[in-house]
């Protein structure tokens, strides 16, 4: 069954913004953004956090093409990439806190980016048209 379109325009529309906000604060203020999620600043640190908002500024880029898109096959595309984007960043960020940070903060709000990135991009972008022998 298909996601509703209006469904899919707030899905495609909330990821534009909210990635492009991202990535704006992870240019413009990489040390605040490291101690907000519970890191410490390093010059390393720092420059791969600027490094994260070009895949940040990418995401945001193809949710408004999908998002202004008529064709289904596009769309179904762009949230198929962004679901692994999410599955990839989110997994690899919440690997690396837990295994170098002490007391990782935002637990809650990772691992539910990661299940709904990961959700919907399985659910729209594969079973929507593969069905579920695509998993199999």
């Amino acid at each position: 069954m298909p996601l509703p379109a209006t469904s899919l325009n707030l899905y495609l529309g909330s990821n534009a913004l909210i990635s492009l906000s991202t990535a704006y604060f992870y240019l413009t203020s990489p040390t605040a953004s490291i101690v907000k999620l519970g890191g410490r600043p390093s010059p390393t640190s720092t420059v791969l956090t600027q490094l994260l908002a070009s895949g940040e500024a990418l995401v945001s880029y193809l949710c408004l093409e999908g998002l202004f898109s008529s064709n289904n096959e596009m769309r179904a595309m762009v949230v198929r990439g962004v679901g692994i984007y999410t599955l990839i960043h989110m997994g690899t960020f919440w690997w690396g806190h837990k295994k170098h940070v002490k007391n990782p903060k935002g637990a809650g709000t990772f691992v539910g980016g990661l299940l709904l990135g990961a959700g919907v991009g399985a659910w729209w972008g594969i079973l929507r048209r593969e069905g579920l022998p695509a998993f199999v």
